[in-house]
């Protein structure tokens, strides 16, 4: 049986960078599937659409890259403004839905899934029911009643048992939000009722039901030993008006109190290796005055499909 020993506490984006980086040296990490050390990639916000817009908002269920690059792809995307393969708003009813990614790697199953962006507006209350108008205003949302995916998800052998894969996360309850306003400091909120991190059918550390920011761990803890899996709960970016992460004067990612823009994710999954991958789960991500080069095309809304979507995703992050 695999022994796993865990690293906890204290966790950030730099951190994580650092360790993805030093099994990149350690032949541990396919280089293209790896962050540079410096902390999150410039892709990770999400997608950027070309035009006028004083803000915009991006919000995902699940995202997935890696697998000796076989695997590009978001699901139930919402947008605003809009894109062809992104609405405002996506919903997947109470039933459980499969998370699959072309071509057909299983992500994991989540219920009662959603994801939400505005721009130009904001929510009257939580639920989001209702929206008021709110010049230049950014909100992203997404969540699920139950969420259990692994990098890559095997399923457990029996109804209600641990999944078997390398690193998985359950979660109950799961909700992120990012919220930005012009000359706010960009807001995020996340957390779960309840969760815990797996690895290989063991239940290895309940997640803390008030989520502290970027709760991550380290597999195993013993650095001598190259990592084989990380996993954050809770992740929060900053970034400028063009989804980069904000930077120190040596260039390296620092959490910035004042930016108006950035991202949160509720799940921030890694497995490292010759097959690795990197999967980021209940995303939401907001930014003022985007819109520059490296930007894609806004279209008209469409209505989201009864099913599972995956659309096309460019620029998506590199692992972790």
């Amino acid at each position: 049986m695999r022994k796993v020993v865990l690293s906890m506490g204290g966790w950030s984006t730099g951190r994580r960078a650092a360790v993805v980086a030093a099994a990149l040296i350690a032949g541990a990490v396919v280089p293209a599937a790896a962050h540079a050390a410096d902390g999150p990639d410039s892709d990770d916000w999400g997608t950027i659409v070309k035009g006028d817009h004083c803000a915009q908002a991006n919000a995902w269920i699940a995202r997935v890259q890696g697998l000796q690059r076989t695997v590009d792809t978001a699901l139930f995307e919402s947008h605003s403004p809009a894109t062809p393969t992104a609405p405002e708003a996506q919903n997947g009813g109470q039933n459980l839905v499969n998370l699959t990614v072309p071509p057909g790697v299983g992500l994991g199953v989540v219920s009662a899934l959603y994801s939400r962006a505005l721009t130009d507006r904001l929510p009257t209350n939580s639920g989001g029911s209702g929206t008021v108008p709110a010049p230049c205003a950014a909100h992203a949302r997404a969540g699920g009643g139950s969420v259990d995916v692994g990098v890559p998800y095997v399923a457990a052998p029996v109804a209600g048992g641990t999944q078997l894969s390398p690193i998985g996360v359950h979660v109950d309850a799961i909700d992120v939000e990012a919220t930005s306003r012009p000359g706010h400091p960009v807001a995020f909120k996340g957390g779960a009722v309840s969760g815990y991190l797996s690895s290989f059918g063991h239940r290895i550390i309940n997640i803390p039901k008030i989520w502290p920011v970027n709760f991550g761990v380290r597999i195993p803890e013993d650095r001598s030993q190259p990592a084989f899996a990380l996993a954050t709960t809770n992740e929060q970016v900053t970034t400028d008006s063009m989804g980069k992460p904000t930077l120190d004067a040596k260039g390296h990612y620092k959490y910035d109190p004042t930016a108006s823009s950035g991202y949160i994710n509720g799940i921030h999954a890694t497995v490292l290796g010759t097959t690795a991958a990197d999967a980021t789960v209940a995303h939401a991500a907001v930014l003022q005055k985007g819109g520059g080069p490296g930007a894609v095309e806004s279209a008209e809304p469409k209505a989201p499909s009864a099913g599972l979507q995956a659309p096309a995703m460019p620029a998506m992050p590199k692992a972790p």
